[in-house]
């Protein structure tokens, strides 16, 4: 069912896929170029997460989740969702499930932190990637086994969670990365 105002006739229900912003011309550029740019802005940010030798900081996972997250990124930039669907549902899937799990990793490995050291924003880390993999792996779920519809609504409302929340949680490392009072995440160099 579609829910719209009477005055103004705009669709408030079901929501837009992000993707379906970039679709038209001229905004199809704008969006396209804006996340080229976000998807290497996305890989410097875990990179510096990754090398900052915080507890959570590891190359490997840099390495192994972080550039497939923005190559996916960059992939569903450059390839529209109505031109090119099958290549931009690749890098979709990519972003998001390299994503989910970068996130996973990241808050889960800082569990050995105890008392005072696991303030507000770990366990925020912590909610937010749990979030994030459940919006992501439901809307995988929908999409690629029920077969759900994107007139449904449901796939959307997933992907729009699963953003915001990954949005929110790169802005907790905003409290922590460089801050002198987190030195206790600093990991001991092996001699």
């Amino acid at each position: 069912a579609v829910v719209s105002t009477q005055s103004t006739g705009v669709k408030l229900w079901p929501i837009p896929m992000i993707s379906f912003c970039g679709v038209g011309v001229p905004e199809k550029y704008v969006f396209s170029v804006g996340l080229v740019v976000a998807a290497s802005l996305m890989f410097l940010f875990i990179w510096i997460v990754e090398t900052a030798g915080k507890i959570y900081s590891s190359k490997l996972v840099a390495w192994t989740l972080g550039f497939p997250c923005s190559l996916g990124l960059m992939l569903l930039a450059i390839c529209n969702c109505e031109e090119e669907p099958t290549l931009h549902y690749i890098g979709a899937i990519a972003y998001f499930v390299c994503f989910a799990l970068w996130c996973i990793v990241c808050s889960f490995k800082e569990i050995p932190l105890v008392g005072a050291q696991q303030d507000k924003w770990v366990h925020t880390r912590r909610i937010l990637s749990l979030m994030i993999a459940g919006f992501t792996f439901t809307m995988l779920f929908l999409f690629l086994v029920v077969k759900d519809k994107v007139d449904a609504g449901r796939i959307p409302v997933c992907e729009w969670g699963a953003v915001i929340c990954s949005e929110l949680f790169i802005g907790t490392f905003y409290f922590d990365l460089g801050d002198d009072y987190y030195i206790e995440q600093v990991k001991v160099a092996d001699k």
